[in-house]
């Protein structure tokens, strides 16, 4: 490695919030503008959750490949994430014959493999936990990380060993163990049947990809003074440790991960662009400040499905004076659906505190804010400026939000006539000023604004 005098830094892309602010569109946005010596890295997580991408007027939806698969950067799959096999090969299908990727796409031997039983394991301890559950996506990923600090777990450069089956049947045999010891669940051939078939092909395909160090192709990009961008996937509020814990993701989702993540020095990363929604969402369990309908809202989003509410709420009024309905018309204006679990997404406004804490955390020194285009056709919108928790007004989170009852102090701004797209590439001065005010309250400048869902649907600023 060279001195950190002769190469440049890692950027880090963090989401802000609680995950689904807009990630994939801000990392294909600079994707769009890297060269193909330049480098977009995963860090962690796995396919629990999806990045949104719109590529030549249709949607894609990205749960492990990077989103800047449609540039020409090179791609890769760090060594903190886990792999589920047969979901890769499966993702990599969906993306038109037209685009070059496999040649640019390379993987760590270190990342950690799902099983299918671990997808049993999730999905059947979610369901023991009852109301107690957190709001894990099932996917697997909480298994796949225990095990690593079990040291039990398979990584990537396993598969090429000879006894790689004989490993793979023996851990499998230990989580079937655990699920009729401790959940009384007998596993039968039908429960894993078609995982395991996945499971074999994903196999057989990542033997085909190429296998490389994670420190070793950063390493190497940094030192040809070339970009390299580490895209977080959830937010830094479900982060394992620094997140509003017990409801959390497995993985370290902040900017600190990146280093862990990649087996590289904490000075190899640099700033981070820090990606905010113009309102908050947030998918399961736990605390959630600023949310509308409060309570209510939370027990709905958890018992409910969109289809049920669409046929409920045909026409929200996003101007009621019921909040509950006018979260479920944020939602719906949003298509605020979870892009992996199709879960409803609770919604509210911009909280100011969580914030300050966020960027705080991850050295966030430019910020990106998406779909302020959804806030079109609100006359009042609404931010968190300060909480007051036992009658004490404060502008710092407490250490527990579960465990605070807490009242926000807002500020309201009018909201603007039309939509913005009808302003002709400009904001209009309503929006305009509700942009500025988060600059200077978050001290930070925006790089740009998202004005709709495909990638050219921005208001740039200070973009370069």
């Amino acid at each position: 490695m060279t001195s950190l005098k002769n190469q440049s830094q890692i950027t880090p892309i963090i989401g802000l919030q609680w995950g689904d602010e807009g990630k994939g569109k801000g990392v294909a946005r600079i994707a769009s503008k890297l060269k193909a010596s330049d480098l977009i890295v995963r860090f962690q997580g796995g396919n629990n959750a999806g990045h949104t991408i719109w590529y030549k007027g249709k949607s894609y939806v990205f749960k492990l490949i990077p989103s800047g698969v449609f540039g020409r950067a090179q791609i890769h799959l760090g060594a903190g994430m886990v792999i589920n096999p047969g979901a890769l090969k499966q993702e990599t299908g969906v993306i038109p014959k037209g685009v070059s990727f496999l040649n640019r796409l390379s993987i760590s031997p270190h990342a950690v493999l799902t099983l299918p039983t671990h997808i049993l394991l999730d999905s059947i301890s979610e369901k023991a936990k009852g109301k107690k559950k957190i709001g894990s996506t099932g996917r697997g990923i909480s298994p796949s990380y225990t095990d690593l600090t079990l040291r039990r777990a398979l990584r990537v450069g396993d598969i090429f060993e000879p006894d790689f089956k004989k490993r793979y049947i023996a851990l499998s045999r230990e989580h079937k163990d655990t699920l009729q010891k401790v959940f009384n669940y007998k596993v039968n051939k039908k429960d894993t049947k078609e995982y395991e078939k996945n499971f074999w092909d994903g196999i057989k395909f990542l033997r085909s990809l190429t296998i490389v160090n994670s420190a070793e192709i950063v390493s190497r990009a940094l030192s040809g003074r070339h970009k390299v961008i580490a895209e977080g996937a959830q937010g830094t509020l479900l982060d394992v440790r620094f997140g509003n814990y017990p409801y959390v993701t497995s993985s370290h989702t902040i900017a600190g991960g990146v280093s862990t993540g990649l087996g590289i020095p904490p000075s190899f990363v640099g700033g981070a662009i820090g990606i905010l929604k113009a309102y908050v969402t947030k998918v399961g369990e736990g605390p959630f400040p600023t949310e509308l309908g409060g309570k209510r809202s939370a027990i709905w989003c958890r018992d409910k499905k969109f289809v049920y509410e669409k046929e409920k709420f045909l026409n929200p009024d996003q101007n009621s004076r019921d909040e509950f309905e006018q979260g479920i018309a944020l939602r719906r204006l949003g298509f605020e659906i979870g892009a992996v679990t199709g879960r409803l997404r609770r919604t509210g406004w911009m909280d100011i505190p969580l914030l300050h804490y966020a960027m705080k955390i991850n050295n966030a020194t430019q910020l990106v804010l998406t779909k302020l285009d959804v806030l079109s056709g609100f006359k009042e919108i609404k931010v968190c400026m300060d909480y007051i928790i036992n009658g004490q007004k404060i502008k710092e989170i407490p250490f527990d939000l579960s465990r605070s009852e807490i009242k926000c102090v807002y500020k309201t701004f009018p909201g603007w006539k039309g939509k913005l797209s009808d302003y002709g590439g400009k904001l209009p001065k309503e929006a305009l000023d509700y942009v500025k005010f988060l600059e200077k309250t978050l001290n930070a400048k925006i790089l740009y604004v998202g004005t709709g869902p495909e990638e050219h649907h921005v208001v740039e600023r200070y973009w370069r």
